[in-house]
């Protein structure tokens, strides 16, 4: 305290102008001080995190770009052989499966042979699953409902291939091979449009996305055993409608008599 007393009593002793202006300056400069310390605090902190959410949002539509992409290369269509196209056209008029008559040998690229697809399924589902933490809310919840629909493209193969393990019968013989493409083939013509309409729902979720960039985005939500599996929760309810869902009767009859045919074709193949 001496000191300030001390630059008081000088203060005094000057004349009333000088007096004035030394306070005046001191005020101004005290002033300034915690001006300097407000902003560096208060924006600088604002400016530090801004800076942050620039680059997550940019990373965020980086991704919603290059998953765009991928869903779209999924619609690549190809020229199935005549011989496969006719056979499964019988089998699926049998169970009643319906499909396009209208160039019904064009089909996605994906469903063209069992590799084809399951290398398709497991790429999209470990590229979404890896990014998750840049999605809105509803990007989230769509990317599940598409995860859940086609996977079960390959849980169909998976039934294919597991009655031939059982049996101890490799699954690279020629009759076993044939059969499961025609399996796969029979399900690109059955449910290819179905499939390009849930890729175009996700892309148009992705869009919205875009017009609403923010961090106030996720709800908290219980990833439970109802939110994916409940007939009432957000996965279920949407895709309980889906001919994927409602004709799953069907698929497996197919399924059961693609089993057949490489059983035979394994037999015959194994007599030779």
């Amino acid at each position: 305290m001496t000191i300030v007393n001390d630059v008081i009593d000088v203060i005094n002793r000057c004349p009333e102008y000088i007096g004035k202006g030394i306070l005046q300056l001191l005020i101004l400069t005290v002033g300034g001080v915690i001006v300097a310390w407000i902003t560096t605090r208060v924006f600088g902190r604002r400016s530090e995190i801004n800076a942050v959410e620039g680059a997550l949002l940019k990373r965020k539509m980086d991704i919603y770009q290059e998953l765009g992409g991928k869903l779209e290369a999924m619609k690549a269509s190809v020229v199935i052989p005549s011989d496969i196209h006719d056979e499964a056209v019988r089998e699926l008029k049998k169970e009643g499966l319906p499909f396009n008559p209208i160039k019904s040998d064009l089909l996605l690229a994906i469903f063209d042979s069992s590799d084809n697809l399951t290398n398709a399924v497991l790429g999209i589902d470990s590229y979404i699953a890896s990014k998750r933490l840049y999605y809105d809310q509803e990007v989230m919840i769509q990317t599940y409902r598409f995860v859940n629909y086609i996977v079960t493209f390959r849980r169909l193969l998976v039934m294919y291939e597991e009655q031939f393990v059982k049996a101890g019968i490799a699954l690279d013989k020629e009759g076993v091979v044939f059969a499961e493409r025609l399996l796969t083939v029979e399900i690109g013509m059955t449910l290819q449009e179905e499939l390009m309409e849930q890729i175009d729902e996700l892309i148009a979720a992705m869009k919205r996305s875009f017009k609403n960039l923010n961090f106030n985005h996720r709800e908290q939500i219980a990833y439970d055993y109802d939110f994916f599996n409940s007939p009432e929760g957000p996965i279920m309810s949407v895709l309980i409608n889906t001919r994927l869902m409602q004709q799953r009767d069907e698929l497996r009859a197919i399924v059961t008599k693609a089993v057949a045919l490489g059983m035979a074709g394994a037999t015959m193949s194994g007599n030779k």
